[in-house]
């Protein structure tokens, strides 16, 4: 694959945060150090997972079955979940929605502020009418601008369920459950109800305490009792009850990120060879699936090189992730899964300012491909 990436997800790459409070935004030649990744990925085996294939066989399976919290990364599986459903006729890709109804999931500051940069994208190119929004809008705006708020409308019209017999169904065996991740977020300020008549300290700590010893199933639950109190809050009372802002501080933000659904880059890598093969899905699962993933290809510069880019990231203040593939003119393929965890705030500085020019160069170079192999084996 040769050529110049000029565009990357709406002109932007962008790893919108779960618990982080600002997005992570920068362009595919912002730096000119690919190694810079590659020697991180070199002196920190323990936080890191590689995957990449090339033309339906494995070139780099670095730390590949190791299972990584996935952040945003997990929305790739609701996405192929609507494009079925859509196939299937149902439900319309052309159904208006209210911004309204999503906006209930709508959790200000957490979100890296994705939402508001959706909403000012569909403003500028009018793509709302009469507070309400195409389905499909909804979709890409989940993947495009990794809208949590998007996310959890579509939890719930898909049906979790759903949603996860498709980990059966793509045979990933290590891939957890997925939950309203998103939702989650309000479970401590609920918890700490159990303890009105102690003082905001203690009330904190308790529920602390009850995190770190709570099973995942019993934490998914919850989640899903506080996405149905969203769905439910019209007037955004029960949001504001909660007083998230009190008591949200960075030892929540790292158990959050510790309770990502996990799966392994081995996994994903082939998943992303399933959604850039023409066969594996229908014809109309294709295009819907298509639809949402390829946000690059909306760029006519990579419309001239490619004939599949998609891109969906993930990340948290200690998790930066990418799930990436691509096709070109002459129909050879790309897969890179790339997850992390445990960042310090340096190290995830460092790899978000250089991420970019690493995966150009995986796209496009095959000698950096190489030279990352032999560097990896």
């Amino acid at each position: 694959m040769k050529g110049k990436v000029n565009r990357i997800i709406l002109a932007a790459l962008i790893l919108v945060s779960i618990g982080c409070l600002s997005a992570i935004i920068y362009g595919i030649n912002q730096s000119k150090k690919p190694s810079t990744v590659l020697e991180f990925i070199q002196n920190n085996p323990e936080k890191v997972s590689l995957s990449i294939l090339q033309n339906d066989s494995s070139l780099v399976q670095y730390q590949a079955d190791r299972k990584m919290p996935l952040a945003s990364v997990a929305k790739v599986i609701i996405a192929i979940e609507y494009a079925r459903q859509a196939a299937d006729k149902k439900i319309d890709p052309d159904s208006r929605i209210s911004l309204e109804e999503i906006n209930r999931y709508y959790i200000p500051k957490l979100d890296g502020d994705a939402q508001p940069q959706w909403e000012e994208y569909l403003e500028q190119n009018k793509k709302t009418e009469a507070g309400t929004v195409a389905l499909r809008e909804v979709a890409k705006g989940m993947i495009d601008f990794s809208s949590n708020a998007n996310m959890e409308y579509l939890i719930e019209l898909l049906g979790l369920e759903q949603i996860n017999k498709n980990l059966a169904e793509l045979q990933l065996t290590t891939h957890e459950a997925i939950y309203p991740f998103y939702a989650s977020l309000l479970i401590p300020g609920s918890l700490m109800e159990e303890y009105n008549g102690l003082s905001q300290a203690d009330r904190v700590e308790k529920v602390k305490v009850r995190l770190r010893d709570m099973p995942q199933e019993e934490f998914a639950e919850l989640a899903v009792l506080e996405h149905n109190k969203l769905k439910a809050d019209k007037d955004g009372s029960y949001q504001k009850s909660r007083h998230l802002e009190e008591w949200y501080d960075m030892e929540f933000d790292k158990m959050n990120s510790d309770r990502m659904v996990a799966a392994t880059s081995r996994e994903y890598s082939e998943l992303l060879g399933k959604i850039n093969s023409d066969s594996y899905f229908s014809d109309d699962m294709n295009l819907c699936l298509r639809e949402v993933m390829e946000g690059p290809m909306e760029s006519k510069g990579n419309q001239e090189l490619f004939k599949h880019l998609g891109f969906k990231g993930g990340s948290t203040n200690y998790i930066l992730n990418t799930a990436m593939y691509a096709k070109d003119k002459e129909e050879q393929t790309v897969e890179i899964a790339f997850f992390t965890n445990k960042l310090t705030g340096k190290e995830f500085s460092r790899l978000s300012q250089n991420m970019n020019d690493f995966l150009y160069q995986i796209l496009t170079d095959e000698a950096f491909r190489l030279k990352v192999r032999e560097t990896l084996e």
